[in-house]
């Protein structure tokens, strides 16, 4: 079986800045102060916009 090879995926600087304003917002209602990682309101926002894609088509 052949190995897929992924290559990362580079954001600008506002992508990077929004992501950090959502992981902020996700520690404010943490009631402990705990945000998740940059990659996983990443992973959330991309399965977010592929639902919304399948749904529309």
């Amino acid at each position: 079986m052949k190995k897929e090879h992924v290559k990362p995926v580079l954001l600008s600087a506002a992508q990077v800045a929004a992501l950090k304003a959502i992981q902020e917002q996700e520690r404010q209602k943490s009631g402990f102060g705990i945000a998740p990682s940059i990659h996983d309101v990443a992973r959330k926002i991309f399965d977010v916009g592929l639902s919304r894609m399948e749904v529309s088509q």
